[in-house]
């Protein structure tokens, strides 16, 4: 697990490293321009041209630093530093002074010139803007930021950003109004969020972390938001029981499907039963029984009848009461059947503690419950799950918040908030990286994995059966939340990476499960 900070949380801990704990911040920025300095001979061993475009600010003084230690390395490397005052006590002034005493020049940077491609660069050091920054780029400096672009897209000039692409927020990943497109992005100490989150992360290129003496230590809390590092899938879950048998790995009911319509019931249910679920019974409507029991067998059934909603209210209840974790919500439409299904289960909910003991509803059971306001009501103030977790993609979780998709993506995590808080469960919301937050605490997770290839149909229904299994291993909401989407997202690169990105289906990425619970 790594954290990811705020740019406010990464300058609190670069000040308390050294004024409090006593290393000083020019140790920190040789270390940080160290780092940048190797990661461009690793790929550059032939000692191509380098040309420092450096900010007035502490991110240009490491981008000069770093192309300072690249001369005694025998680089030929150019300076440029951007209009302005440098303080006189500052860590660029501190830079000036040293490779001046080296013999080398630095020049004032004047945008429309061609001073950059002047230097004839194969290699150029982005060190205009950090993660400090608090607004947007404009002016003379954008059109700083379009001629680096442009030596890239149309020289092939390799661009290297110090921290963080000059242009994107550390926050949320957000472009302040441009941004420069990098090939490598060398970070310090920790991540930053917005080299995560889109749009931001399409920016950085190759991401390289580098250990600069800023540590734990150094941290005021614990961040917020975390990722899972390349952690084994194995290790995030619980040991099986070796004397267990199928009724104690855990028992799911996977309630899915419309009239004819069974293959979110299939792709769930497989799901769960990859996931290391014991016993896996479908609940859907009396026409998918025969195409269910011939795909699946080794689940068992529940056929029910939507027309007549007295048999399917009994029928659930008898099935809740032999169930672990229900499994709700895959395919099983937005008309009366589905309206009817969710007005059994919250009234069940409601008058039966602790029959439901766990929860993942999905799709079409959270587009319906939040498009009927009683049905709402009845969720959200229910006596029981405990355990729950809602995967709604963009749109359901726009939905839910009552917003359209575009306020709603901007604003993710306070909104995924307010709706864990409101329904008193995880939200784990889908997207190109998806987030999970949960009711009781801070914590984010982000997940940094998967492909393309996942945005096909039944792959969320395949994300809801993997989180149902780890629900019914044990886990608590959030841990399941976390781990049941890095198992999809990594057993979506593993299927990408057989069958390419434009081939692969939602079968695939159970097919591929297996491999990472071993």
């Amino acid at each position: 697990m790594k954290y990811l900070l705020t740019g406010a949380e990464m300058t609190k801990a670069d000040h308390y490293t050294s004024e409090a704990i006593g290393i000083p911040s020019l140790v920190l920025m040789e270390r940080a321009a160290l780092g940048v300095a190797e990661e461009i001979e690793k790929r550059f061993p032939e000692k191509v041209r380098v040309t420092v475009l450096a900010g007035r600010g502490n991110n240009g003084a490491d981008a000069v630093a770093a192309g300072r230690l690249l001369t005694d390395r025998g680089y030929p490397v150019s300076f440029f530093i951007t209009k302005g005052k440098v303080g006189e006590d500052s860590s660029m002034a501190v830079q000036l002074r040293v490779i001046s005493s080296y013999g080398l020049s630095l020049r004032v940077y004047e945008p429309g010139q061609g001073m950059l491609e002047e230097t004839e660069p194969v290699v150029l050091i982005d060190g205009l803007f950090g993660t400090g920054l608090a607004r947007n780029i404009e002016g003379e400096l954008a059109e700083t930021v379009s001629e680096i672009n442009g030596l890239r897209e149309k020289r092939g000039v390799f661009v290297a950003s110090v921290d963080i692409p000059s242009g994107i927020s550390s926050d949320d990943g957000s472009v302040m109004g441009c941004a420069v497109k990098s090939d490598l992005t060398v970070t310090f100490a920790f991540y930053k969020r917005g080299q995560f989150l889109y749009p931001g992360a399409a920016f950085c290129g190759d991401l390289v972390l580098k250990e600069i003496g800023i540590t734990e230590r150094s941290l005021e809390k614990r961040p917020d938001m975390f990722i899972y590092d390349r952690e084994r899938i194995r290790d995030l879950i619980p040991e099986r029981d070796k004397a267990g048998n199928k009724g104690t790995f855990g028992k799911i009911l996977v309630a899915a499907g419309s009239p004819g319509m069974c293959g979110a019931a299939f792709l769930s249910a497989s799901a769960a039963f990859a996931a290391g679920a014991g016993m896996v019974k479908i609940f859907t409507p009396e026409e998918n029984r025969t195409v269910l029991q011939t795909l699946l067998p080794e689940a068992m059934i529940t056929a029910c009848r939507p027309e007549d909603p007295e048999s399917l209210g009994e029928k659930l209840r008898q099935d809740l009461e032999w169930a672990d974790i229900l499994i709700l919500g895959p395919g099983i439409g937005r008309g009366d059947y589905a309206k009817e299904l969710l007005s059994c289960l919250y009234k069940i909910m409601q008058e039966e503690r602790e029959l439901v003991r766990g929860l993942v509803l999905d799709a079409d059971g959270i587009w319906t419950t939040f498009s009927e306001p009683e049905l709402e009501r009845m969720f959200c103030h229910r006596a029981w799950p405990e355990k729950l977790i809602m995967t709604p993609h963009l749109g359901e979780f726009a939905h839910m918040a009552g917003r359209d998709i575009a306020t709603a993506a901007a604003d993710r995590i306070f909104l995924g908030r307010s709706l864990a808080k409101k329904c008193r469960g995880v939200i784990l919301c889908k997207d190109a990286r998806t987030l999970a937050v949960g009711p009781g605490d801070d914590r984010i997770f982000l997940n940094q994995y998967g492909t393309s290839g996942m945005a096909t149909a039944g792959s969320g229904d395949v994300l809801t059966g993997i989180c149902g299994g780890f629900l019914a291993a044990g886990m608590e909401a959030f841990d399941a939340a976390c781990a049941g989407c890095s198992a999809h997202a990594r057993a979506g690169e593993a299927a990408a990476g057989e069958l390419g990105d434009y081939s692969m289906k939602a079968g695939d990425i159970i097919r591929h499960l297996p491999g990472l619970l071993k």
